[in-house]
């Protein structure tokens, strides 16, 4: 009886060919970033997944500790052809194929058109690092995303030579978060701040009253689940915040402790919105003659 033939051997295996399951946890390791910036070049299969798999760029988080433009400009380059943060936020984008529900990481009007475009499902949009967007580009672009519950904007600062001079506004508090909640109706979280924020009476005079006033009457809709806003700069009046109140019934953590200028009706604000667990107001020092921020008003 003739022996069996022997079963063939096994196809060569390259160093960097892994399950798609293992390969998946990889890539989940070493983050998005880095699977932009050339982890997903590795190999055939590792460019595959990286370009083919929606799900792997169903949340997008581009955040890094700094603004690096210029490094990631470089080890963009491979990627895109064309070099910068930009192209590296758009490329994530694209290969999630419209399945977008987070993004996190630096943008401006163009990536922001971007993203609206082509994230209806958008629920979380965290602009961590130094936002570079106009009111006017906000105001059209946030209507595109209706089921967004979380919004977060770090706006960048506005640079200008001398103080004599007349700065140009790029946008309006005020103005951002009256467009958010007449656009997102889910909204639970709110935070728009100013980075490299100073905090001392100096800077508070300095620092928010160089903001745009509100172009038109302050309005927004009752927001029953908005539960968390930060609000930020110099174009709230108190009657705004007093609105806020009103509208908003189920808030449990407001912070305008940056809006020094509002410290007068500190009493009236602390009886508006004593239900809120969370509250943090503007608060004088009178030892250092600085602004001071109380962590919580009440418990």
């Amino acid at each position: 009886m003739a022996a069996a033939a022997s079963p063939p051997p096994p196809a060569a295996r390259g160093w960097a060919s892994l399950q798609s399951d293992v390969l998946w946890s990889v890539f989940l390791s070493l983050g998005q970033r880095e699977v932009l910036r050339g982890a997903g070049l590795a190999c055939a299969p590792w460019w595959r997944l990286a370009r083919d798999e929606p799900a792997l760029w169903r949340r997008i988080d581009l955040t890094a500790p700094a603004d690096d433009e210029e490094e990631d400009g470089i080890l963009c380059y491979i990627i895109t052809d064309k070099p910068g943060w930009k192209e590296m936020a758009c490329a994530a984008v694209d290969r999630s194929a419209g399945q977008c529900e987070a993004f996190w990481g630096r943008a401006d009007d163009e990536v922001l058109r971007y993203l609206a475009d082509r994230a209806p499902s958008l629920k979380s949009l965290r602009v961590t690092s130094r936002c570079d967007i106009t009111s006017k580009a906000f105001t059209e672009l946030i209507k595109k995303l209706p089921l967004l519950e979380e919004l977060e904007l770090v706006l960048k600062p506005d640079a200008y030579n001398d103080r004599r001079e007349r700065p140009t506004w790029k946008y309006c508090w005020a103005e951002l978060f009256q467009s958010a909640c007449g656009a997102c109706r889910h909204l639970q979280c709110f935070t728009v701040c100013h980075a490299d924020i100073d905090v001392g009476m100096e800077g508070c005079a300095h620092r928010f009253y160089r903001t745009r006033r509100c172009p038109k009457p302050f309005s927004i809709p009752i927001m029953h689940g908005l539960r968390s806003v930060h609000l930020c700069g110099d174009s709230f009046t108190r009657d705004m915040v007093l609105s806020i109140a009103d509208n908003c019934p189920g808030l449990e953590s407001l912070n305008i402790s940056d809006m020094g200028y509002l410290r007068r009706w500190n009493e009236e604000l602390q009886n508006k919105f004593s239900r809120i667990k969370d509250l943090r107001l503007p608060c004088y020092d009178s030892d250092s003659g600085e602004m001071g921020i109380p962590t919580h008003l009440f418990d």
